[in-house]
């Protein structure tokens, strides 16, 4: 029988990247392993990001509402599926309403693993390590890693998250914040910054599926050509051609290694 895995994308900080977390990396990881469709929970009150996923065959989507509901029998429903689950948990009180009801409900053992997203501010890395914190102080053997987000792949990645990963040189003498995470928990991925991912969402598909779905673009760009298709047609059919192409090279160059990074986090044989 294969094994199922349920993880939880969670930061009390807004705007790292948490969806993106969810619906480009989490979600396809873990369809990969089983070619079915992933149950994916939005809880939100404020975003309805995964609305530009609507045509995606990754997941079942699934909105859950926060404000004013004791959230300890919904997640205790959510956690008992047997399914691979992905938990796309919204900013501020919304994570901490999340915590303490798994927590409280003691359903956090439930968990494989949280994936803590953070980009390069100082207030990313104090909360993700908070989250760390909270987690483990809840559950010891809880899986948990550290999700750098949006890197400029034209910088160093050492110079980029000095704050969370240390000054590199010694220069300065920064001591990272991942310096107070334990050394066994010291587990990051990254996730570089592209267009692609905003384009493929565009297109309301996460760019693994672009890269990876069979699409005769190169026969639908020619017959628009010689039909004499308008040129914003052939536009559209030449931009989309580009685009899978670039949505190869990030799968093939960011994804995989990321997702070998969560086979090791996982211990996936």
């Amino acid at each position: 029988m294969q094994k199922i895995y349920k993880v939880a994308v969670i930061n009390t900080k807004g705007g790292v990247g948490k969806s993106t977390i969810s619906m480009q990396l989490i979600a396809p990881y873990l369809y990969q392993k089983s070619q079915n469709p992933v149950s994916f929970f939005e809880f939100d009150d404020e975003n309805e990001d995964s609305i530009s996923f609507e045509k995606s065959k990754l997941v079942w989507l699934e909105r859950i509402g926060v404000a004013g509901q004791d959230l300890r029998e919904e997640l205790r429903d959510i956690l008992l599926l047997e399914n691979n689950i992905v938990m796309d948990i919204g900013a501020n009180k919304t994570a901490v309403y999340i915590m303490d009801a798994l927590v409280d409900s003691g359903m956090i053992y439930a968990l494989d693993a949280v994936v803590i997203p953070l980009m390069d501010g100082e207030l990313d890395a104090t909360s993700a390590l908070n989250i760390y914190q909270r987690m483990k102080n809840a559950n010891p053997d809880i899986k948990t890693i550290f999700a750098l987000n949006r890197w400029n792949e034209t910088r160093e990645l050492e110079s980029q998250f000095d704050i969370f990963l240390g000054d590199k040189y010694g220069f300065f003498d920064t001591k990272g914040l991942i310096n107070y995470v334990d050394e066994k928990d010291r587990n990051y991925l990254v996730l570089a910054d592209s267009d692609a991912i905003k384009y493929s969402r565009a297109f309301g598909l996460t760019l693994w599926e672009f890269a990876k779905e069979p699409m005769d673009i190169d026969k639908e760009l020619k017959d628009a050509i010689a039909k004499g298709a308008s040129k914003d047609e052939i536009k559209r059919l030449s931009f989309k051609k580009s685009l899978k192409t670039d949505c190869e090279k990030y799968s093939e160059r960011v994804l995989k290694p990321a997702f070998a990074k969560l086979d090791e986090v996982l211990e996936v044989s």
